[in-house]
């Protein structure tokens, strides 16, 4: 699932209108927590009472792996090739939420990653209308990934025509400014930990549907995951 999320959620803003005249920067992020497949009922209560506990997370729901599965056929009918790859059995129970303040988006993600019965969680923009103007990229790299390929994932974000402010976090760096931006918010700046973290690439560019290059990110050796974000997130 984790190829397939920033690869869908990436499809879906691309394909978004971008024609408004009156543009406004959302600051709010939608979460997908992905549930194991051997996640016991026990597991799963907490996991969904841990996500609602959480400070600025709303809109929490649950969605079955039947209901997943159609939804992302639905999803998928005009992309054939990756409609082809979706089966049943990759498709995992999930709970969907909303964090309505993106800078700490990714505490949130760290912190309920990391609670028995979740396998994966992902980021993304909340769908708004209008729809921002600008909006930011997360690149996360691997811990794995050799100096060939962090090298290559520099030159193809360097290379993008649209991107601005580029910037690569270490994740020291990352914990402390999550840390920062997590006072305040409850125990969550006490339940993030630096080795929940990671390395990444940062930068903002235009939201539009063509020419952004972003996509060619998503496969690169060393590339862990690519999320489009709120500019408040960066």
């Amino acid at each position: 699932m984790r190829r397939m999320g920033p690869s869908l959620a990436l499809a879906a803003l691309l394909a978004l209108s971008a024609c408004t005249s009156t543009p406004e920067e959302t600051a709010e992020v939608d979460v997908a927590v992905f549930l194991a497949a051997d996640v016991t009922v026990a597991q799963k209560d907490t996991v969904e009472q841990r996500l609602r506990s959480m400070p600025s997370v709303t809109e929490v729901s649950f969605e079955t792996r039947e209901q997943a599965y159609e939804r992302q056929k639905a999803d998928l009918k005009d992309k054939p090739d990756l409609l082809a790859a979706l089966k049943p059995e990759y498709v995992r129970e999930l709970l969907h939420a909303t964090v309505t303040d993106a800078s700490i988006a990714e505490a949130v993600e760290a912190v309920i990653a990391e609670v028995d019965g979740v396998e994966d969680v992902t980021l993304r923009i909340a769908s708004v209308d209008p729809q921002p103007s600008r909006i930011g990229v997360v690149v996360r790299l691997k811990p794995s990934a050799t100096t060939e390929q962090r090298a290559a994932v520099e030159k193809t974000v360097r290379a993008l025509p649209t991107a601005k402010s580029i910037k690569l976090e270490d994740r020291n760096a990352a914990y402390e400014r999550l840390r920062e931006r997590c006072k305040g918010k409850g125990d969550l700046s006490t339940q993030l930990q630096p080795q929940m973290t990671h390395e990444s690439w940062r930068f903002e560019m235009p939201l539009n549907r063509e020419g952004s290059g972003v996509g060619e990110l998503i496969g690169l050796d060393g590339v862990d995951g690519v999320t489009l974000a709120p500019l408040a997130m960066l």
